[in-house]
């Protein structure tokens, strides 16, 4: 059996990147991050479809919209704000 204790340690910081577009998204439009409800799609040149790549905390828990949703399942609601994706943002 190996001992781990004597390996070096560190500190590692994750992010969510899918969710973080979302929020990076909803401040640079003055909104809350946490209780937005923004989407970032992108959009199919060849269908007019698109893909959920983000999706904001409320978004998520109001709407079950997840990452992967496809644009003709998201909700027709005024509520819902529809970010196309800046990701170099």
């Amino acid at each position: 059996m190996y001992d781990y204790k004597n390996e070096p340690r560190r500190i590692i910081f994750m992010i969510d990147s899918k969710s973080f577009y979302a929020s990076v998204e909803s401040v640079e439009r003055g909104l809350n991050p946490l209780k937005s409800i923004l989407v970032v799609m992108s959009k199919a040149q060849n269908t007019g479809s698109g893909l959920v790549l983000a999706a904001s905390p409320m978004a998520k828990k109001l709407f079950g919209i997840s990452n992967v949703t496809r644009a003709s399942e998201v909700p027709n609601d005024d509520r819902i704000v529809i970010a196309e994706p800046r990701m170099n943002l």
